[in-house]
């Protein structure tokens, strides 16, 4: 992940004491009928804390099976400690048949 991740455009900066919470999830269903599960839920990390887990989910769910009907994993960093998409940090996904974590802009 770059020092920055994905900001908020209305962030100006970062605070110092931030928190942040990862949330890993995996896609799984067909055409309209997909559905996210929560894996794991980290919160009340600060910012060293979040980057080295980031980095280490990011390794450990590439080589993670997806379950039957699973179409991708997805890994999403918050701040504020808040689940609002305008407090996302940072968000990538590994889709089925991938070995390759993709970005989504902000």
């Amino acid at each position: 992940m770059r020092d920055f991740g994905q900001t908020n455009i209305f962030d100006d900066v970062i605070r110092e004491d931030e928190t942040f919470v990862i949330v890993v999830q995996e896609v799984a269903g067909s055409g309209a009928r997909l559905q996210k599960r929560v894996l794991r839920e980290y919160p009340g990390l600060k910012m060293e804390g979040m980057k080295n887990l980031y980095e280490h989910l990011k390794d450990v769910y590439l080589e993670e099976a997806f379950s039957e009907d699973g179409k991708y994993f997805d890994i999403t960093v918050y701040t504020n400690e808040d689940y609002a998409g305008e407090n996302v940090y940072a968000h990538t996904k590994r889709h089925k048949n991938s070995k390759v974590w993709t970005t989504t802009p902000k």
